[in-house]
């Protein structure tokens, strides 16, 4: 034995090669995910019939059931399906969310249409008009803040009920 090897404990058995974890040896304790691990370094693309009769031989050597290993993995595919289940149901209301959100902007952009329809209409009859309207000039959107009047107009006083005082 070399210097640098590393010592065999006589608990610990032989290595194995094949990649199974240590808890291999011990029943119920190798389960779906160890196995797709296994699985996943073998190339079972190859021969996987040779495969799958080495893999079985090996874990049943080790004390490790197969049927252990279907019913973890009869486990997991439920917990997977579950889980699926409950982000597509997620989904279905992210997606009624979202029609909920395009109706509300189709909305909008139908009253800023109507919106700016009329305005045009209103501006165009103002133009005709001559621009005689009181609100002509301003220069807020709102057409009512600030009380500026344009230069060389005097603003009217407010009428009263009676008509205007002299």
């Amino acid at each position: 034995m070399s210097i640098f090897a590393k010592k065999v404990d006589a608990t610990q058995g032989p290595p194995n090669n094949l990649g199974l974890p240590p808890s291999a040896s011990s029943p119920g304790k190798y389960g779906i995910a160890d196995a797709i691990q296994l699985m996943r370094t073998l190339p079972v693309d190859h021969n996987a019939e040779l495969i799958v009769r080495v893999v079985r031989a090996t874990l049943a050597s080790l004390n490790v059931h197969l049927a252990v290993i279907i019913d973890d993995a009869s486990g997991k595919q439920k917990t997977i399906q579950d889980q699926m289940a409950a982000i597509h149901v997620q989904i279905a209301d992210l997606e009624k969310q979202l029609e909920v959100r395009r109706k509300e902007i189709a909305a909008l952009e139908a009253d800023l249409k109507e919106t700016s329809s009329v305005k045009e209409r209103l501006q165009m009859a103002e133009k005709a008009a001559g621009g005689t309207s009181p609100l002509a000039g301003r220069t807020d959107a709102a057409s009512g803040g600030g009380g500026f009047s344009p230069p060389g107009r005097i603003p009217k006083p407010p009428l009263s009920r009676d008509g205007p005082k002299s």
